[in-house]
């Protein structure tokens, strides 16, 4: 009987959540899946493989270069990669699921990955 009250609360759980929320448990579902560790486990200076997709690009400008910043998100938590002196890289956009690797800082309270190895997941 246990079994079944658990199911009834999972449907009702799907039948009241919000696309975002959806969006969100698939993403940290996927993430957990292919090995990589979540955003909500990683710690500052630890080296983390992650999962996820990019929310949004921006252009910073740091003196006389550009650095691309893309918001990562895996479900459980969102992480910012940094890639110095660049302005766009092929391939990287609004949308697109990515598998990054690199040292995790903190930059003014933000979870960051400076000029991280990535990989763009089909």
């Amino acid at each position: 009987m246990g079994e079944r009250r658990g199911g009834f609360r999972q449907a009702m759980r799907r039948l009241f959540q919000s696309d975002a929320e959806a969006a969100d448990q698939v993403l940290a579902q996927e993430a957990k899946r292919s090995g990589c560790t979540q955003v909500t486990d990683c710690h500052v200076r630890d080296r983390v493989n992650l999962q996820g997709m990019v929310n949004c690009l921006t252009i910073e400008p740091r003196g006389d270069r550009r650095w691309l910043e893309a918001e990562l998100t895996d479900g459980t938590g969102k992480v910012t990669l940094v890639w110095m002196g660049r302005d766009h890289i092929p391939g990287i956009e609004s949308g697109r699921r990515l598998r990054v690797q690199g040292r995790l800082a903190n930059d003014h309270g933000r979870k960051v990955i400076f000029n991280p190895e990535y990989r763009i997941v089909g």
